[in-house]
C-alpha cells in the first residue's frame, strides 16, 4: 500500500501532467499509431504500477491538455468556453434561428388588414464528435526494467512522457487551427524526387495564401502524399515517409527514404503512417475543427456542421481584406478597430477575444511605438509586456498563437464557440490491463502497447460574430 501511495504521489506531482496527454498523442492523426519505442511500464504484472496509470488518467490528464496547449487553453480556460459532456451516440444536433417570423408593418385606416406574418427560418446543424487515438509501446526488456518498483518507473515518466508530451501539444495546435481535412502543407518543389532527400512546403493547412507551412511538421512525424484535398488517392497506395528535419529558412523538409517519382509538386501533405492517415476518410473528416473552418465566409469551407454557407448568411464569418489600402499588410489600431466596428455593424458582434501569430502582435507593438512619445525621459526600459485593444466599453487582450500563419488574425465573439467532449481519455483496459502483447503475421513479440481514446469536438454556433483579417505581411 505504501508502495502505491508512493506512485500516485509522483503522478500527481509529474506524471499525471505528461502521462494524461498521451490523450491526444493521435489527436492529429486519428488512428494512427504514435508509438515510442523502448518506452514503456509493466506487463500487467506490477499491480501497483498499472493501477496508478488507470487512476490518473482521469481529470488530471484532460486538465493538463487544457493548460499546455495555447489554442485549446483559448478555447477552455481564457474563453471560458463551457465544456459540453456527451455520453456519445451518432452526432449532435442543433437548432439555428436564421430569420425572424416578419409581421410588423404601418397602416392607416381603421379595419385595415394586419401585416401578414412569414415564418421563421429555423435550421438544424449536425456536429460529429471525433475519436481520437494514441497508443504508446515499449519492448518487453524496458518493461521488465521499470516494472522493478516505483523508482524505475518514476525515472521511466520524467525522461520518456515530456518528450510525448511535446508531440502532443505541437498536434493539438497545429489542429485547433485547421479546417476538419488534416492538410499539414503542399509540396512546393518541381522535382521531389531528385535524390537530396528534401522536398520544398508551401502553403499551410493546403491554403495558398498561407505562410509558416513549416511550423505544422515536427521531426519524427510520418507523412504521406495525395493529389487532392480530400486524401482520395494517396501516392503510392498511401507509403509514409518519416521526416528527419524542418528547415524555417529554406522551407523544407529532410525525409528519411526519398519520394518515388509518382509525388509531385503541389500534393498535400497529411500526417499518416503506412496503417493510415489524418484526412479526410469518404467525404468526413477525421479531425476535430479548427479555426479556419469556423470563422469563414465559404472560400474555405462551403458546408459547415451539416449547412451550406452560401445559404445562409449568419453561417458566413466576416472577412476583411488586410492588405488593402489604409493598412497594407500592417497590424495597426485602424485594422482593428474598423474590424470591431465591421462585426457589430453586420451581425452585432462583441469581439471578446483576437488571436493572432507572434509576427503579428510584434507588428503591432511596433506600429504603437511610432506614434507614442515621451518628453525628456530620465529611464529607458525595453520590451513589451501584454498588448491590449480597448474598443469602447472594452478591453480586449491580444492573444499568440506559435502555429499562426503571420497573414491571419482572427477576432472571436467567445460564446458563440463550443466544446464537447465525452467523460476524458479512456485507456483501453478491456483485458485487464491497458498493456497489450504486440502480434504480427509471425506471432507474439516481446513488446507491449497501450492505447487510449477521447471523442470530442469543437464547433461555432454563430459563424457570422466573428471575423478573420486576411492578407498581413507583418514581417515586411
Amino acid at each position: 500500500m505504501r508502495n502505491f501511495r508512493s506512485v500516485l504521489a509522483f503522478a500527481g506531482a509529474a506524471a499525471a501532467i505528461v502521462l494524461g496527454t498521451m490523450l491526444l498523442a493521435g489527436f492529429a492523426a486519428p488512428g494512427i499509431a504514435l508509438a515510442m519505442a523502448s518506452v514503456g511500464t509493466t506487463a500487467g504484472v506490477d499491480y501497483n504500477v498499472n493501477e496508478a496509470m488507470k487512476i490518473i488518467f482521469e481529470e488530471p490528464l484532460t486538465n493538463s491538455i487544457v493548460e499546455d496547449s495555447e489554442l485549446l487553453d483559448i478555447f477552455e480556460q481564457d474563453m471560458d468556453i463551457a465544456v459540453s459532456q456527451t455520453t456519445g451516440g451518432r452526432y449532435i444536433e442543433m437548432a439555428h434561428y436564421f430569420s425572424l417570423p416578419a409581421g410588423v408593418g404601418a397602416r392607416r385606416l381603421e379595419g385595415d388588414y394586419i401585416p401578414v406574418p412569414n415564418g421563421p427560418v429555423i435550421k438544424n446543424s449536425q456536429i460529429y464528435l471525433k475519436k481520437i487515438e494514441g497508443v504508446v509501446q515499449m519492448t518487453g526488456d524496458t518493461m521488465r526494467r521499470v516494472k522493478q518498483g516505483e523508482g524505475a518507473f518514476t525515472t521511466w515518466a520524467s525522461r520518456h512522457l515530456p518528450d510525448l508530451k511535446t508531440r502532443v501539444d505541437d498536434y493539438l495546435d497545429r489542429m485547433l487551427l485547421g479546417y476538419g481535412a488534416g492538410i499539414r502543407a503542399r509540396v512546393n518543389d518541381a522535382d521531389p524526387d531528385d535524390a537530396d532527400l528534401t522536398i520544398g512546403i508551401d502553403a499551410a493547412f493546403g491554403i495558398t495564401a498561407l505562410d509558416s507551412a513549416w511550423l505544422q511538421f515536427m521531426e519524427g512525424e510520418s507523412i504521406v502524399f495525395g493529389p487532392t484535398a480530400d486524401g482520395a488517392n494517396l501516392r503510392d497506395s498511401g507509403a509514409s515517409y518519416i521526416i528527419t528535419d524542418v528547415d524555417p529558412v529554406a522551407l523544407t523538409l529532410s525525409l528519411a527514404t526519398e519520394p518515388t517519382a509518382n509525388v509531385a509538386d503541389d500534393d498535400y501533405i497529411f500526417i499518416g503512417d503506412d496503417a493510415g492517415f489524418a484526412g479526410q476518410g469518404g467525404g468526413a473528416d477525421r479531425e476535430c475543427m479548427g479555426l479556419l473552418g469556423m470563422v469563414d465566409n465559404g472560400d474555405v469551407l462551403a458546408t459547415f456542421q451539416g449547412l451550406l454557407r452560401a445559404t445562409y448568411r449568419p453561417w458566413r464569418s466576416q472577412v476583411v481584406d488586410g492588405s488593402a489600402a489604409p493598412w497594407s499588410g500592417s497590424v495597426t489600431e485602424d485594422l482593428l478597430t474598423y474590424a470591431d466596428d465591421l462585426a457589430y455593424v453586420r451581425a452585432t458582434s462583441t469581439i471578446t477575444d483576437i488571436v493572432m501569430s507572434r509576427d503579428g502582435a510584434r507588428d503591432f507593438w511596433s506600429n504603437l511605438k511610432n506614434d507614442r512619445r515621451m518628453n525628456d525621459p530620465r529611464a529607458y526600459q525595453g520590451g513589451k509586456a501584454g498588448l491590449t485593444m480597448v474598443f469602447g466599453d472594452r478591453d480586449v487582450n491580444l492573444k499568440v498563437a506559435r502555429k499562426m500563419p503571420t497573414s491571419l488574425i482572427f477576432m472571436l465573439q467567445r460564446d458563440t464557440f463550443k466544446h464537447w467532449r465525452n467523460t476524458g481519455w479512456e485507456w483501453d483496459d478491456l483485458t485487464g490491463s491497458i498493456w497489450n502483447r504486440v502480434t504480427d503475421a509471425t506471432g507474439r513479440k516481446d513488446d507491449f502497447y497501450a492505447v487510449g481514446h477521447l471523442v470530442m469536438q469543437t464547433g461555432c454556433i454563430a459563424p457570422h460574430k466573428s471575423l478573420k483579417i486576411t492578407g498581413l505581411t507583418p514581417n515586411a
